[in-house]
């Protein structure tokens, strides 16, 4: 009774997450596409540096929200999360079972928050390729000669060292390459060493690209056998040009197609709707969860061969409504399980306009006495089928029938545990060394590694923490049996 209390307690709390999550929704992928937009496509800037930091910030202030989330309510089941989603949406003014509201919510935050979700994991990898495959080596000089007016010229070594290069005369190498430039003052020449990875194998005597300051050799050099990778390094650019066009176009193009591809085929986006008499709607009971197959017609080309037959044939994992015909399967973005047993047992009507239809669904929304309202759909086939016979009667919609949004995934953010936040703030500061700390080397591939492990490691552990209580408990039931 004291843990009912205290959710029920929870649930005015509750109506603060979705709120959140739209902050998070919304930060997290605009801060992660500036992130890797700046350090693909800028130098070094006044706006790169504005926007480095701007979106640091947003990334720790989500982070930060998410964690104060999951201090006070975290470590939540999905289904104690929809039963939240529930309580905040039952309770509008207007109910009845014999009347279906005038107006239909939209579903304009689902389908931000998957289509976030969708874009954030891509952006996340280009983002950590792009850092672990940046060119940091100088930043600090080269930030200082370019500050200072360095001119570029063609200049021979006189000493390498540390080499570390293939056998054959054509390979890349880095080492530390040293070169004379003129003094500060009158007298010979000063050396000045800077360290290099360039496109073949050097020797003494070779030219290399040197940028420096005429007459002031203390502030140092940097060099190479490509005069584009010297102007890079001088604009204080992190990615070769090379890099850029390998990672940027298939960064934008896989966001683009992979977030086009959801959107037309798997969303259940749709606007707000008027409720017409011209509406179908039908009496219906939750009765639990269920798969629904839908195969091709015999006959049809779907159907031609077994093969394809197996190839067109439709699973769907969905809510079973049941009225006065047959079972109608319902389905929509959540999480089925969970939601067949909060939902098992409530009463409501399924409505639908027969032209309402995307791809092989017709657009349904389950109105639920408590007034709630879920977005959804229903195979085109049954909902013919339970027009055809005779089962549904024309919507009768009421002005003063209000409705709310069941946004069963709005307290997302509870659903999680301290590792699972513990791994996000590891990958964040993983990030945050990668953007900040001027250097190059092995490191850079291994921090990356790191960020990207960390919250796989996190929502492992909190897996793990999860089932051991349950496996606890279903041994105790068998040890009594």
């Amino acid at each position: 009774m004291s843990r009912k209390w205290a959710l029920d307690k929870v649930v005015h709390d509750v109506r603060a997450y979705p709120r959140c999550g739209m902050f998070v929704t919304v930060a997290v992928p605009l801060a992660l596409m500036a992130l890797t937009a700046t350090w693909l496509f800028l130098g070094t800037s006044p706006v790169r540096t504005t926007i480095l930091w701007c979106s640091l910030t947003l990334l720790a202030a989500s982070l930060v929200i998410w964690a104060v989330a999951v201090l006070r309510d975290g470590d939540r089941t999905r289904g104690e999360s929809y039963g939240w989603a529930v309580r905040t949406a039952s309770g509008s003014p207007g109910r009845g079972s014999e009347t279906v509201p005038l107006r239909t919510n939209g579903t304009r935050w689902l389908t931000i928050r998957y289509g976030a979700a969708l874009a954030t994991s891509l952006t996340l990898t280009a983002l950590w390729v792009t850092l672990a495959a940046s060119d940091a080596r100088g930043t600090g000089t080269s930030a200082v000669l370019a500050r200072e007016g360095a001119v570029i010229e063609r200049r021979p070594i006189v000493r390498i060292e540390n080499q570390d290069a293939g056998r054959n005369p054509r390979s890349s190498a880095t080492a530390d390459y040293t070169v004379l430039l003129s003094p500060s003052a009158g007298g010979g020449r000063v050396p000045v060493t800077f360290r290099a990875a360039t496109n073949r194998r050097q020797g003494i005597g070779s030219e290399l690209y040197v940028a420096s300051v005429p007459g002031r050799p203390e502030l140092g050099a940097i060099g190479d056998d490509r005069l584009a990778e010297v102007q890079r390094q001088l604009d204080g650019r992190a990615v070769e040009t090379g890099t850029v066009w390998v990672i940027g176009p298939l960064w934008l193009l896989a966001t683009l197609a992979a977030t086009m591809c959801w959107y037309l085929a798997e969303s259940i986006r749709r606007p707000a709707r008027t409720v017409t008499p011209d509406w179908r709607t039908l009496r219906v009971t939750v009765t639990g969860t269920g798969q629904h197959t839908e195969a091709p017609l015999p006959g049809s080309s779907e159907a031609a061969d077994g093969k394809r037959r197996r190839e067109n044939t439709r699973r769907l994992q969905c809510l079973v409504l049941e009225g006065t015909g047959p079972k109608i399967p319902f389905h929509s973005q959540m999480g089925i399980d969970a939601a067949g047993t909060v939902l098992s047992g409530a009463h409501g009507r399924l409505i639908w306009h027969p032209a309402h239809r995307r791809g092989s669904d017709v657009l349904a929304e389950l109105v639920g006495d408590d007034g709630w309202q879920l977005p959804g759909g229903v195979p085109v086939r049954v909902a013919e089928q339970v027009v055809a016979e005779g089962h549904t009667e024309p919507a009768r919609p009421d002005p003063e029938r209000r409705v709310r949004l069941l946004d069963l995934g709005a307290g997302w953010m509870v659903t999680a545990s301290l590792p699972g936040v513990a791994g996000f703030a590891v990958a964040l500061g993983c990030l945050a060394t990668l953007l900040l700390v001027p250097d190059s080397g092995a490191w850079r591939w291994w921090t990356a590694v790191a960020g990207v492990l960390a919250p796989g490691v996190g929502f492992t552990v909190q897996a793990m923490a999860r089932t051991a209580p349950e496996a606890a408990a279903q041994q105790q039931l068998q040890g009594r049996r």
